[in-house]
């Protein structure tokens, strides 16, 4: 005996019913498990290091004046903010030195690196120059 059409018209909307529930319950843990991890996951850093003046002569050096700070917020908390340690040993060509660091508001994206630490258009790495002193940013990626 063969099922009439309708008998197979009843299946197939089952079927299609059980999929479409199976297939909402998967995306509702996707979503559930992705904002859990979003959730816990800490922030980005920015590291700022301060380097010689011989090694920021390599990259593009822009000096911080108070418009800047305005357009780089990061780097005004960094440099002007209680975390920054500004005394430190003598230098040799090419030392870095860890100055301070600061919790990013966001996830750390290329436009973040655009801003912060390399110019998109030649590729160069960017340095601040700031009181007669040069620094330069790094990235602390936490996921």
């Amino acid at each position: 005996m063969t099922p009439s059409s309708h008998e197979k018209s009843t299946r197939l909307k089952r079927y299609l019913i059980a999929v479409v529930i199976i297939g909402g319950v998967l995306l509702g843990c996707y979503a559930a498990v992705a904002s859990h991890i979003a959730a816990t996951i800490p922030p980005d850093d920015l590291l700022l290091y301060e380097v010689t003046e011989e090694t920021a002569r390599e990259g593009i050096v822009i000096r911080l004046d108070e418009e800047t700070f305005r357009g780089l917020p990061v780097l005004d908390a960094l440099l002007r903010g209680e975390g920054h340690n500004a005394e430190g040993g003598p230098y040799m060509p090419g030392d870095v030195r860890l100055v301070g660091s600061v919790e990013y508001p966001e996830k750390i994206h290329q436009e973040t690196i655009d801003t912060y630490i390399f110019d998109s258009e030649t590729g160069k790495r960017k340095y601040f120059e700031y009181e007669d002193r040069y620094y330069r940013v790094g990235t602390v990626y936490r996921d």
